[in-house]
């Protein structure tokens, strides 16, 4: 099963708006690990364990919401908002950078403390407006790395082994990813 958006689930209008931008900026449609650092990540990431964390009609999602989930150095976390479900990729209900549901900074050091590699959401990002792209440099300063706009999560639960497929283009601040669990 994928969990990443495929081309089909991209709405024109989101088409027409990648296929205008330069290169480095076209890859944040659909689903994609974010790299405003431009670091290039390891072949061996391919390959990670995935834990599913159902978050839905939570607003600001913090520590305790991990509800005693075991994480692992390396692991994907990955947090169900169910806005990808109920609203779908690209309508404006799931690009409100005002009110949608978000992870805490505490959370998020938490998470790259414990050794987390991948952050995973079925939303455009972990933190509203302004916070986005610092929290994503954030992470990735880090070594730990966004990944934006999950999809299919409702079909998930608990721990997962996950295949991530991407090919790095060099000054892109997305690399386009496509998962599957294997």
């Amino acid at each position: 099963m994928i969990i990443s958006l495929e081309e089909y689930q991209i709405s024109e209008k989101l088409k027409r708006w990648r296929d205008n931008q330069e290169a480095k900026q076209a890859a944040h449609v659909g689903t994609h690990i974010d790299v405003y650092n431009h670091t290039v990540l390891e072949e061996d990431l391919k390959y990670v364990r995935g834990v599913v964390v159902d978050v839905r009609e939570i607003e600001k999602i913090g520590v305790e919401h991990l509800n005693g989930t075991e994480l692992h150095d390396g692991d994907f976390v990955i947090f169900r908002t169910g806005y990808m479900e109920r609203f779908g990729y690209g309508s404006e209900r799931y690009f409100d950078i005002k009110n949608a549901p978000h992870l805490t900074t505490e959370l998020v050091d938490y998470l790259i403390a414990k050794g987390v590699k991948f952050i995973g959401i079925d939303l455009h990002s972990i933190q509203l407006g302004a916070e986005h792209k610092k929290i994503d440099i954030y992470c990735e300063e880090r070594g730990t790395y966004v990944v934006e706009n999950l999809t299919n999560l409702e079909k998930l639960s608990g721990e997962v082994k996950l295949k991530l497929k991407f090919n790095q283009e060099e000054g892109a601040t997305a690399i386009p990813v496509e998962i599957e669990v294997v």
